[in-house]
């Protein structure tokens, strides 16, 4: 693939999302959830209003005509997707946050 799309009109933090940018996708979307926040920012110029079907197709078309800003966003996301969503890290993250919760910081380490 080389464009990943969602339309959803509804989201919190889309694994799916994780994942596309974690394959060097650019991400057109609507600002839904936590997805203008995932996403690099460099990739935020593709993400539009939620429920807007023509600001989608706008931006799935963008990206369709232009392979050096996809191959450009892919990589951008890609490299936040190491950075930030690495399971490693968001285990250690997790059991951080868990064990400061149950009064045992040690548990995160």
């Amino acid at each position: 693939f080389d464009i990943f799309a969602l339309s959803s009109d509804s989201e919190q933090q889309p694994i799916s999302v994780m994942e596309a940018m974690a394959a060097g996708l650019p991400v057109a979307a609507p600002m839904v959830g936590d997805v203008a926040h995932m996403v690099a920012p460099d990739n935020a110029i593709l993400l539009g209003e939620p429920g807007s079907e023509a600001g989608l197709i706008d931006n799935l078309r963008r990206l369709a005509s232009d392979p050096a800003l996809r191959a450009a966003l892919g990589a951008a996301n890609r490299a936040k997707a190491e950075a930030e969503f690495d399971e490693r890290k968001m285990i250690e993250r997790y059991a951080s946050l868990y064990g400061r919760a149950m009064g045992r910081p040690e548990f995160g380490r």
